[in-house]
């Protein structure tokens, strides 16, 4: 029995931006809730303990990505001038729920991408 093939899986600077920004803005929020970081660390819990393992050898796990709840003409003009840069690379974005939060990240052929997180009741991702 073969063992499956393992991609890379790479955080990009955009994927560490985001969870700086979560970070930021839960810490924001202490002087009204002080255990409010407690959620942004734990997805950077998840995503080391339990995301990277997964999406090294099951990259198709994910739903196709919805980069925008209420897609703009603007994200749709967008999405149109990347859908061949992405083409001819092989990446297909896809997203993937974990806790609270929705983390995108795109497939390729030779490795996963982590792209950007978002909260599940924010319509954008960061």
């Amino acid at each position: 029995m073969s063992t499956p093939r393992r991609l890379p899986v790479v955080a990009t600077r955009r994927f560490e931006r985001a969870l700086d920004a979560l970070l930021d803005h839960y810490d924001g929020l202490r002087h009204l809730h002080p255990d409010a970081g407690s959620r942004a660390l734990r997805l950077i819990d998840l995503v080391e303990g339990e995301l990277v393992p997964l999406l090294a050898v099951q990259p198709d796990l994910g739903r196709p990505a919805q980069l925008s709840v209420n897609q703009s003409d603007t994200e749709k003009n967008w999405l149109n001038r990347l859908a061949p840069l992405t083409a001819r690379r092989r990446l297909q974005a896809r997203e993937w729920r974990l806790g609270d939060f929705w983390i995108l990240y795109y497939r390729g052929t030779s490795a996963v991408y982590l792209v950007s997180a978002r909260h599940e009741r924010e319509a954008e991702y960061w």
